[in-house]
């Protein structure tokens, strides 16, 4: 099987290496991210049809059962997460990534067969279970297949392939039938599944199964040198030592019985919540509104229908993941996660703002909002979203990678699910510009927090990043190899 996959680059083997193959795997292995991105961009284009008289479900659907297809893939997303966090390291992480594109398969298959309320709820759920999944599995397969050089960028292609779903599937909505693109939907699944047939696993976990051999043949083919190159054997020798000091599985209790790894994970987590709380998903639920509230203005020259809207938003996310994807590995991923908190933090003050004054009647130009949405969305694509399963992936041995991120995105799934649900209410209560205020705080009391509290992780060893959450002194000119072995 693991033969098999030599043939498809067809490249040779160059004297320095290449990192071509490295890239190409990584952006395959997205694809049950990019089939959440359509899934949860699906409802936009096509919210009108449901809701109206031509509805493929024979009846208008309510707006109680769109709330519920909206949200419940955000409800067994993270039951997946347990599900898939054990399954990752008992089976392998290619056998998990197989197990992930199954039921958002079957997702895309119910919602053909049967265009019923039930029906299509029933199908995000299936969908959300797979997208569960593919959030565990998908980051710690690039990143033990990527080498140090790379990996930060390769990190980025998990929220890179998100935005992509969405961008793809606001096109497609505002393009073709209802029918048709659920079959062009049905296909991303499918297609990943059988490609991912003839990829091998990652070398970690053929060091783990005792195949030395296999891991050998592996490494060449990724970083496309011989087989019988000093790095090859070298890098082997590493995750050999990784395996003989850390047998991984899903352990809750190990994690925490480490005082180190405990301050690391509630670095992870509270990076990785401010993701969720800095409020762009919310902003891109209600990215409606707002740009129907600017188009009230005479002056401002936006003046796009709903699909088109959702389209200059999703082109914007794909402009900030694309710069993500350049400057993580150069800027480094502190530098980058506190700039796009920072400038994220004053759109959202600046949206507030807008809407305060709106509020009392006074005038403030139509294209501030629109100015200040766009921003807040670059920010969240080009730092916000990726960064956090960088470094949530790069804080942690391979004995413990699997377990931390189960719980990270249980916890995240979970987070994304009252927030959506509880966005509505609180707008009634308090008003849009209380929460984007409450948004904007939590943006930039993170900068304060990446400043004084995280490790930079780019380039660095775990004794490294250790040495500076424990507050000791790091060892000088110490070259760093890899990062993933203590």
């Amino acid at each position: 099987m693991v033969n098999k996959v030599y043939k498809l680059g067809s490249q040779v083997m160059e004297k320095n290496g290449s990192k071509h193959n490295q890239v190409l795997m990584s952006i395959v292995v997205c694809m049950p991210i990019l089939a959440y991105g359509t899934a949860m961009g699906w409802i936009s284009p096509h919210r009108a049809l449901l809701t109206g008289p031509d509805s493929p479900a024979g009846e208008p659907l309510t707006d109680d059962h769109v709330s519920w297809m909206a949200s419940i893939m955000f409800i067994f997303a993270p039951i997946a997460v347990f599900v898939f966090g054990v399954a990752v390291d008992k089976f392998g992480r290619k056998n998990a990534l197989l197990c992930s594109s199954v039921p958002i398969a079957l997702g895309w298959a119910v919602k053909l067969a049967c265009a019923q309320p039930g029906a299509l709820v029933a199908a995000r759920a299936l969908i959300g279970f797979g997208s569960g999944g593919g959030f565990v599995v998908c980051p710690l397969y690039v990143k033990e297949i990527s080498e140090d050089s790379i990996r930060g960028m390769t990190g980025t292609f998990v929220i890179f392939s998100q935005t992509m779903g969405n961008l793809l599937v606001f096109i497609l909505g505002d393009l073709l039938p209802f029918q048709t693109v659920l079959w062009i939907l049905l296909a991303i699944p499918l297609l990943h599944f059988c490609i991912c047939l003839r990829l091998p696993e990652t070398p970690s976990y053929l060091i783990k199964c005792g195949r030395n051999e296999e891991t050998a043949k592996v490494l060449s083919w990724l970083r496309s040198l011989p087989q019988d190159d000093k790095r090859i054997s070298e890098e082997v020798d590493r995750l050999i030592i990784e395996q003989t000091t850390s047998e991984p599985k899903f352990s809750p209790k190990l994690l925490f019985t480490d005082k180190t790894a405990v301050k690391a994970f509630w670095v992870a987590l509270i990076v990785n919540l401010t993701r969720e709380f800095c409020g762009c998903i919310a902003v891109l639920v209600y990215a409606s509104h707002i740009f129907e509230e600017a188009r009230k203005d005479e002056s401002t020259s936006i003046a796009l229908s709903p699909n088109k809207q959702s389209i200059l938003l999703a082109v914007v996310q794909i402009l900030g993941s694309f710069l993500a994807c350049q400057l993580v590995d150069r800027a480094g991923r502190k530098p980058l996660l506190a700039v796009t908190s920072l400038f994220a933090g004053f759109s959202m003050c600046l949206l507030g703002v807008w809407f305060y004054l709106q509020s009392i009647g006074v005038y403030m130009a139509g294209w501030v909002p629109i100015a200040a949405l766009c921003v807040c969305i670059f920010a969240d694509a080009s730092g916000l979203q990726p960064l956090p399963f960088v470094i949530m992936t790069e804080m942690f041995n391979f004995q413990l990678r699997g377990t931390v991120a189960t719980l990270i995105m249980a916890i995240s799934l979970g987070t994304d699910f009252a927030l959506l649900k509880l966005f509505a209410p609180l707008i009634a209560s308090i008003g849009y510009h209380s929460i984007f205020w409450i948004f904007s705080f939590i943006c930039l009391a993170n900068v304060f927090y990446l400043i004084w509290c995280v490790p930079e992780t780019k380039m660095r060893s775990l004794e490294d990043i250790y040495a500076d959450l424990e507050g000791r002194k790091r060892t000088k000119d110490k070259k760093v190899v890899e990062t993933n072995h203590v």
